[in-house]
C-alpha cells in the first residue's frame, strides 16, 4: 500500500523497440497508479522529454539507431537537456549486455538496471526504491543549497564588519577570518581579495603583527586560563588597535579556541588628543593672558633698573657680573612669556611663495656663530629642481631654529647634522634633519611635543617643539621624531607642495 501512495500518478517514459515490451511495462505502471508514455524510438522520446517531463525512464539498452547508452549520454552531456538531469534513469538489459559499460554508466549517474525479464513486482519496486532515493537526493539538495545559502549569508555579514575578526586555536593557528582581517594585516593581493585559505593555518603573532612569538601585549593567554574575555590597545605602526579575546568552549567545556577581535581607534584616539590639546590650549591661553599681564610690567621694570645699574658698576667687577646674570635670567623671563603667548594664541599664517632650501639656508645662517663655536659639521642635501611653495617662511625658519638648537645643545665629540630634501608621492616635501647627539630615551619619546616638556637641564622653556608642532599642523603637514639614545635623533618634517589657504 506504501508503495502505491507513493508511485500514484508518477510519470514515467518508457523507451524500447519491442512494442510487446512498451504493451506490458504500461499494463504494470497502470496497475500502480502511475500514467506513462510509450516510445520506440530514442530520438522521439529525446524530443518528448522537454514537452512531457517525466519523473522516471525506463530505457531499453539495445535499440537499433541510437541505443540507450547513446540516449543516456545525450541527456547528461547535451546542454540542451541540462534542466532534465535530474530525472532518474532506470537502464532495461539482458546477461548478455555489456557488463563493463553498465558498470561504467552506473558511475556516471544511471539510477539502476533491471534484467529481463521482469515482473510486476520487480518493476515497481525498483521504480519505488528509485523514486524514493530520488526524493532523498532531492531534498539533500535542498537541504545543501539552503545551508549554503545561509553560510554565504552569515559569511557576507561576517565580512561586512570592518573590525577584524578570527577564530584561532589555542596555539594561535588561526582557523577563520572576515576579509577585514585580510585585507587590514596581510600586504599580498591573494590575501587582500581574501581567496580561499589565504589565512587559515597561518599564526596570528606572525601575520598580523610580524612577531616570531606570541606578542607579549596578547591577552588571549589570560582570557583562556581565567575562561573570561579580556581587552587591551596597543600601538603598532603608527595605528592604534583595540584587541577583544572571547573564549570559546567545546562540548566537553574545555576553552580550545578564541575568538581575536581588532579595531583600529586610530581615529577615536586622534580625535581624544585634539580635545586634549584643545583643552590645554584654552587652560594656558587663559594662563598666557594673565602671566602677560601680571609679569611682564615687572620684568621690564627689574631689566631697566639692572641695565642702568650696570652702566655705574664698573665691568669685571662681581658685581657687574651679579647684574649680567640679573639680566639674562630677566630677559629669560620674558622669553618664556612671549613663548607662551605664541604658543597660546598663534598669529595667522603670512603665506608666500619661497624656495624651503632657502628657508633652510637662512636659519642656518642665523646660527652660523653658534654652529661655528661648537665645531658643528652640517651637511645638506637638496634635489636638483624643487619647486616653491606657498608658505609662512618665517614661522617655518622658526621651526627649523627650534630643531637645530636642539640638535646642537644634544651634541659633544665630533656633532654632525644632516639634512635631506626630497620631494616624495602625493605631492609631498620630507624634510630629514638628523644629529648624532645624545638621543631621547623611548619613554619620553611621546612626550617631547607636550608644552612645558623638555630633556635639556634649566635651559629650555618646553615650548619650541610645540610651537613648531603647531606651526607645522598650520601648514597640514606632519613632523615626527625618532631617536636611540646615544645614536642620535631624527625630525621629519613632511609638507604638501600645496597647501590650501
Amino acid at each position: 500500500m506504501l508503495s502505491s501512495v507513493l508511485l500514484k500518478g508518477k510519470k514515467v517514459l518508457v523507451v524500447d523497440d519491442d512494442p510487446n515490451v512498451l504493451q506490458t511495462v504500461g499494463m504494470m505502471l497502470r496497475t500502480a497508479g502511475m500514467e506513462g508514455r510509450y516510445q520506440t524510438n530514442a530520438r522521439e522520446a529525446l524530443e518528448a522529454i522537454p514537452e512531457w517531463r517525466p519523473d522516471l525512464i525506463l530505457l531499453d539498452y539495445m535499440m537499433p539507431g541510437m541505443d540507450g547508452v547513446a540516449m543516456y549520454n545525450t541527456i547528461t552531456g547535451d546542454a540542451r537537456y541540462e534542466p532534465f538531469r535530474h530525472i532518474p534513469v532506470v537502464m532495461l538489459t539482458a546477461k548478455t549486455d555489456n557488463e563493463e559499460e553498465q558498470e561504467q554508466l552506473l558511475k556516471s549517474g544511471l539510477s539502476a538496471y533491471l534484467l529481463k525479464p521482469f515482473g510486476f513486482k520487480e518493476l515497481i519496486n525498483i521504480i519505488s526504491n528509485v523514486l524514493t532515493l530520488q526524493a532523498v537526493r532531492l531534498e539533500n539538495l535542498r537541504l545543501q543549497q539552503s545551508l549554503q545559502a545561509m553560510k554565504n549569508h552569515l559569511q557576507s555579514i561576517f565580512n561586512g564588519i570592518q573590525d577584524s575578526i578570527s577564530v584561532q586555536d589555542t596555539r594561535y593557528v588561526i582557523q577563520s577570518y572576515n576579509q577585514s582581517a585580510a585585507r587590514r594585516f596581510l600586504q599580498s593581493d591573494q590575501a587582500r581579495y581574501q581567496t580561499e585559505n589565504a589565512v587559515s593555518g597561518l599564526l596570528c603573532h606572525r601575520v598580523f603583527f610580524e612577531e616570531p612569538d606570541p606578542c607579549p601585549f596578547c591577552p588571549a593567554a589570560l582570557a583562556l586560563s581565567e575562561n573570561r574575555s579580556h581587552f587591551t590597545e596597543i600601538r603598532h605602526k603608527d595605528r592604534h588597535y583595540q584587541i577583544s579575546i572571547f573564549p570559546v568552549e567545546n562540548p566537553h567545556g574545555a576553552n580550545d579556541a578564541f575568538i581575536e577581535i581588532i579595531k583600529d581607534i586610530t581615529e577615536k584616539k586622534n580625535l581624544e588628543e585634539r580635545l586634549v590639546e584643545s583643552s590645554k590650549l584654552a587652560s594656558i591661553g587663559t594662563l598666557a593672558t594673565g602671566v602677560a599681564h601680571e609679569i611682564n610690567n615687572p620684568l621690564c621694570i627689574i631689566l631697566g633698573f639692572t641695565q642702568s645699574l650696570m652702566k655705574e658698576i664698573p665691568a669685571g667687577t662681581p658685581q657687574h657680573e651679579e647684574m649680567a646674570i640679573i639680566e639674562q635670567e630677566t630677559q629669560r623671563c620674558a622669553k618664556i612669556v612671549q613663548d607662551l603667548l605664541n604658543y597660546a594664541k598663534p598669529a595667522p599664517l603670512k603665506k608666500q611663495a619661497a624656495v624651503l632650501p632657502e628657508i633652510i639656508q637662512n636659519s642656518l645662517t642665523l646660527l652660523r656663530h653658534l654652529l661655528s663655536k661648537r665645531r658643528v659639521e652640517v651637511h645638506e642635501t637638496y634635489p636638483d629642481a624643487m619647486p616653491p611653495v606657498l608658505v609662512d617662511a618665517n614661522k617655518l625658519q622658526q621651526v627649523f631654529i627650534n630643531i637645530l638648537l636642539n640638535a646642537i645643545e644634544s651634541m659633544n665629540g665630533n656633532p654632525r647634522i644632516d639634512i635631506h630634501v626630497q620631494c616624495t608621492a602625493a605631492s609631498r616635501i620630507r624634510i630629514d634633519v638628523s644629529d648624532n647627539g645624545c638621543g631621547i630615551p623611548d619613554a619620553l619619546l611621546d612626550n617631547v611635543f607636550d608644552p612645558f616638556f623638555t630633556t635639556k637641564s634649566g635651559s629650555g622653556t618646553g615650548l619650541g617643539l610645540s610651537i613648531s608642532q603647531m606651526i607645522i599642523k598650520e601648514h597640514q603637514g606632519e613632523i615626527r621624531i625618532a631617536s636611540r639614545l646615544q645614536q642620535g635623533t631624527t625630525v621629519t618634517i613632511e609638507l604638501p607642495l600645496t597647501i590650501n589657504s
